[in-house]
Order: C-alpha cells, then sequence, then structure tokens
C-alpha cells in the first residue's frame, strides 16, 4: 500500500458527536481497539485507511463531527499529517517545527492538553500519550 496513495485517519469514537464515522467512511477498510488515553481514560479508536486524494475532504466532515471541545482527529501518511479540530482543518508536513507548533495552537482553543498534542511523535509511534511510550523518553 503506497503512503502516496492512502492515508490512515485516527479517530477516537468517543469524540464523534454521534460516535460514528462521518459519511463518506462507511465503505472504508477500519480497524477498532481499545486504548487508556493518557493510561488512564478508556476510549476506542478507530483507524480507517483513506484514500489520499478523499482525505481533505474526510478532515473535513472530521471536523464538522467532533465534540466541540477536548478532542482532535487526525489523518497521516509518511510526509503529511491533517489534523482536525472542531470546524477547522491543519496541515503539517512531517519536521515542520512551526506548523507543528501552529496545530498545538489550534488545538489549545479547544481545550486539548499539551500531553495529548505530541503530533512530532506520531509519525513514528501511534500513541505518543501511551505510558509505554513515555518511558525512557526524555
Amino acid at each position: 500500500m503506497s503512503s502516496a496513495a492512502t492515508m490512515r485517519a485516527v479517530i477516537i469514537t468517543e469524540s464523534l458527536i454521534d460516535r460514528t464515522p462521518p459519511t463518506g467512511f462507511q465503505y472504508l477498510a477500519v480497524h477498532r481497539y481499545p486504548h487508556d488515553l493518557d493510561g488512564q481514560t478508556p476510549i476506542e479508536i478507530c483507524e480507517v485507511t483513506v484514500p489520499a486524494a478523499q482525505a481533505p475532504e474526510l478532515a473535513l466532515a472530521l471536523a464538522r463531527a467532533l465534540e466541540p471541545r477536548l478532542y482532535y482527529a487526525h489523518l497521516i501518511d509518511e510526509q503529511r499529517m491533517l489534523i482536525a479540530f472542531p470546524h477547522t482543518v491543519v496541515t503539517v508536513d512531517r519536521d515542520n517545527e512551526a506548523a507543528i507548533e501552529h496545530a498545538r495552537d489550534v488545538g489549545a482553543l479547544f481545550e486539548i492538553p499539551a500531553d495529548q498534542m505530541r503530533f512530532a511523535e506520531m509519525w513514528d509511534t501511534d500513541h505518543p500519550d501511551a505510558p509505554s511510550a513515555q518511558t525512557g523518553s526524555a
């Protein structure tokens, strides 16, 4: 599967107003699994493989479907991340520190804790907020 052809959407089920991914995700490959947010709060992660050409449109659909505070969803490939905040989408290219800081500033507007917005690490670690990911990190 070429990263240029697809992106992986990572969505917290509880972040969605209707608890189901919005229109456009119904017929795409879905993988669901439990996760402990910050090692404390049990949530369900929904991962969806999406065609890269549809990713911007789907990111906007996610932005419209999110609860109004505390959550975001993201779509990612090897070089780009589309971060859907409530009614807002931010594009971050890998290793672009200014874009990463901008995304963190936007997330703060929605009361998302800074330790849950470790975007720079997400290319290498799916859930950098997980306790096992924090072990041994600087």
